[in-house]
């Protein structure tokens, strides 16, 4: 079993993230949806009593170009041992275009090599339904698992649902785009968004999660609480 987040109390100083190697190329990305986002997860991490330099497991469930990918190895997972499994199709969703999926899973894989991280990446390429039921038959257990994959409400289910018996008790798992929507307010399906499976998810596993502070409104994450004593 990995090592669990640290009790909580004031966080230490952190070292600087380790960035790219020295003479590396640059990273190349056409897209920078999760930046906006590290301030909150910083304080989130803070809050949960998160040790990066501890040895963890993390599955990410769309890694997309890896900067999703590459933050939460720099900060979370400094540990020598600690690793990420990526589950992602690298053929987009139904709400990329296409000229921006082309070389995808290519472009991953020379950002993550260009901040020296490819070798503590584990890549799962297909649906994450068949990524997930590969890593629950091997008994990986997660630390924490980053759910940002298909938006459609049942993928976003399926996700967590399979995540979540992935996470072990005192893990944490982030769910992206709780209020996205790619529809106009008059004519938004319910169906094509994260938020219907989400809600559903949380209110079924109230009694098995809790919900830490630091996240913006758009993004929804939880701690799974440890098993009742008898």
């Amino acid at each position: 079993m990995t090592a669990g987040p640290s009790p909580a109390g004031p966080p230490a100083a952190a070292p600087p993230p380790a960035g790219p190697p020295a003479g590396a190329p640059a990273a190349r990305f056409t897209e920078d949806w999760f930046e906006y986002h590290t301030p909150a997860w910083r304080r989130f991490f803070d809050g949960v009593g998160w040790d990066a330099e501890a040895p963890h497991v993390a599955v990410e469930i769309g890694s997309f170009e890896g900067r999703s990918t590459i933050w939460i190895l720099e900060n979370l997972l400094r540990h020598p041992d600690s690793r990420i499994h990526c589950l992602d199709t690298f053929a987009g969703g139904v709400e990329h275009q296409a000229d921006r999926i082309a070389g995808l899973y290519e472009r991953f894989d020379a950002n993550l090599r260009a901040h020296g991280v490819r070798d503590k990446a584990a890549v799962l390429r297909g649906p994450s339904f068949d990524g997930l039921v590969r890593l629950l038959g091997a008994g990986v257990e997660a630390d924490f698992v980053y759910v940002d994959g298909s938006h459609q409400a049942p993928d976003v289910l399926a996700d967590l649902v399979l995540g979540f018996r992935l996470l072990r008790p005192g893990g944490v798992m982030i769910c992206d785009d709780y209020l996205w929507s790619m529809e106009e307010p008059d004519t938004h399906d319910l169906l094509n968004a994260p938020k219907i499976a989400i809600d559903a998810f949380a209110n079924i596993h109230r009694r098995q999660i809790e919900l830490p502070d630091g996240l913006l409104r758009w993004q929804f994450g939880l701690r799974r609480r440890a098993p009742e004593p008898g």
